[in-house]
């Protein structure tokens, strides 16, 4: 597990946030964001792709299972 990922940040784009395996980049629209609390769990959300890609995790997964599992990662703290 010695690959880096990069960040970007872009003042306008469709959807929130993208992770590009091919590249392992990070794309996060700004504009789809409230507060600088929202953009930061955007970036963890696409960093948490590129972890179970760059583990593998992500190939014995649809995107709907990859999604539902970031989402739950990200909350669990809140549904103790």
């Amino acid at each position: 597990m010695d690959n880096q990922v990069s960040v970007d940040l872009r003042i306008y784009g469709e959807d929130r946030g993208c992770y590009y395996s091919e590249t392992h980049r990070c794309l996060v629209n700004l504009n789809h964001h409230e507060s600088i609390d929202d953009v930061y769990k955007t970036i963890q959300h696409e960093l948490i792709h590129f972890c179970l890609d760059d583990l593998g995790e992500n190939l014995t997964m649809d995107e709907g299972q990859e999604e539902a599992l970031i989402f739950n990662m990200q909350w669990a703290s809140c549904s103790i």
